[in-house]
């Protein structure tokens, strides 16, 4: 049977405007001496004339710029590539902000106005698959021809990611790791009440209940066993990995047909009602916050983790609001002294697996829309970026100023003046989720110098969320009712999920069932069968 797939993905309310509109028309370097000679001597039809061409590149901002570092769009990263890109190509390099939890609505904007940068990216599918159906992108299969980087960093697999209709319309950024997430749990909580750390659903329950209990943080009837924030958020915590540990086996044609690809629950998959069922005894019994719904950007979870309060939670591993320098752990560190999470990965299958959700080996997909009058130069540009010395100085800075080596890895430099000129370089290198060492062992310890004094749960939580992973199932087509019922799905689905977990339990099975119908009539049932019959087209 074919690997269980999954991954989640959002799309955009202004779908019909663009619509409308688009159917209308390695090795390190330490200095500034980065190689340009091979970017400005490459092949392409990249500007050869004498008059300076303006590339304009989306960039995410993010709100999170330190004091004097500049903005987003004019920085130490910005200008360094001027410097070494631009400048040698007679290229004007100009970063276009999108901010990060706007960013699929703001995109859409951008493409039906016509106002789109050169070079554009997004992770939601079902926003790539209106602009691939409704001719808003450029064919860029003759043009990466001229990229012999950009080729050989990417290769065969993950550039296939971003064919659609026989035709290379993305470029597909490289993910090395493709890691979710983890479950962590406080260490000194098990170890004042000698308990051992727990391996499956059950046992994970049962110390819930004695953090509820004996609560041994001594927070004053402030314990949160099990923590979350809202479902239907950006936040960095969820629950679905308990849930999705509940689903059972199923064949490969069930699988395409009821997987989603569109951040939607998962409610119609065999066995979810059982593990929605689960949250619900947990809320019951008061094992997580009653008020999860409202905490839409996961501050109050953060904070009550930094304060103390909470036994257990899953997030993304190695978590930068988590491990960084400064961050969530660190204030748990100052505020809890001798406060430890550890990284865990109870929640197990009927066959005794821990399955969850991992990324496809691609990350972000990158797009040239239609109204780019310099495609050659995006693509020039990509190839730039591709070459080892240059993403190597774009992921991890200057030997010195932003990072000493250990043990042959980069370890980044904390002090404030490092930060200030490092903070927004992976949003620049966009050709690359993450750095590539060679194998995942190497790139597992590389990430985990990220995060001084908390390399050993990083390494751990990166292992357990590749344990057991899948990943989504790829069509290669645009699955047209998932593009025209997704918005109104997903809302519906996280509806039903939280309702039926605060629902009182003589009332349980009444509301997921019939949220489940309803679900099914908006749309839900049309997507399977699309689904079903294009999975058994390609099996053709």
């Amino acid at each position: 049977m074919h690997a269980k797939q999954r991954k989640w993905f959002v799309t955009s309310a202004a779908v019909v405007l663009l619509a409308s509109v688009l159917s209308a028309c390695g090795n390190s370097n330490d200095n500034n001496s980065t190689n340009t000679s091979d970017a400005s001597t490459s092949e392409g039809a990249a500007n050869t004339n004498k008059e300076k061409v303006t590339l304009k590149v989306e960039v995410f901002d993010r709100g999170n710029a330190p004091a004097g570092a500049g903005p987003v769009t004019d920085n130490f990263w910005t200008q360094w590539i001027q410097t070494n890109f631009g400048d040698p190509n007679n290229i004007k390099l100009e970063f276009v902000p999108v901010p990060r939890n706007q960013e699929v609505d703001k995109l859409n904007v951008l493409m039906a106005t016509g106002d789109a940068p050169d070079l554009v990216f997004t992770y939601d599918m079902n926003t790539i698959y209106n602009y691939v159906k409704d001719d808003g992108l450029i064919d860029l299969t003759s043009l990466i021809e001229n990229a012999p980087n950009l080729k050989k960093f990417l290769g065969d697999e993950v550039l296939n990611y971003g064919v659609f209709n026989d035709k290379q319309y993305t470029i597909p950024a490289k993910r090395p790791l493709q890691y979710t997430q983890s479950t962590y749990i406080r260490k000194d909580w098990l170890d004042k009440l000698e308990l051992p750390v727990p391996t499956t659903t059950e046992q994970f329950y049962e110390t819930m209940k004695a953090f509820k209990e004996k609560d041994p943080g001594q927070t004053g009837g402030k314990v949160i066993p099990y923590d979350f924030s809202s479902l239907d958020n950006t936040s960095i915590t969820s629950p679905f990995v308990l849930v999705n540990s509940f689903v059972n086996k199923m064949s490969e044609e069930e699988f395409y047909s009821l997987t989603s690809s569109s951040y939607i629950p998962e409610i119609t998959k065999p066995g979810y009602k059982d593990g929605v069922q689960y949250l619900n005894k947990f809320y019951q019994e008061g094992l997580i916050n009653p008020d999860f719904a409202l905490d839409k950007d996961g501050k109050q979870f953060e904070s009550d983790v930094a304060n103390g309060y909470v036994g257990a939670f899953t997030a993304l591993a190695a978590h930068p609001n988590l491990m960084a320098p400064g961050k969530v752990f660190d204030t748990l560190k100052q505020n809890v002294p001798g406060a430890e999470y550890i990284a865990i990965d109870p929640f197990t299958d009927e066959e005794g697996k821990t399955p969850k959700s991992i990324y496809d080996p691609i990350g972000m997909h990158i797009m040239i829309p239609k109204t780019s009058k310099h495609a050659a130069e995006a693509i020039k540009y990509l190839d730039w970026m591709s070459q080892s010395d240059v993403l190597f100085t774009l992921q991890n800075g200057m030997e010195g100023q932003h990072y000493t080596l250990e043990n042959g890895f980069p370890k980044a430099i904390t002090t404030d003046e490092a930060k200030k000129t490092f903070y927004n370089n992976t949003d620049i290198a966009i050709i690359a989720n993450g750095k590539d060492f060679g194998s995942i062992e190497k790139d597992i310890e590389a990430t985990s110098y990220q995060f001084p004094g908390y390399e050993e749960i990083a390494k751990q939580s990166i292992q357990n969320a590749l344990k057991d992973g899948y990943s989504m199932p790829r069509f290669d087509r645009p699955i047209e009712s998932e593009i025209k019922y997704g918005t109104t799905l997903k809302a519906k689905a996280y509806e039903i999920v939280v309702k039926s977990i605060l629902a009182k339990p003589d009332q349980f099975n009444k509301i997921f069932d019939d949220g489940v119908k309803e679900y099914l009539k908006l749309g839900g049932q049309a997507i399977q069968d699309e689904r079903l019959a294009a999975y058994q087209e390609m099996k053709k």
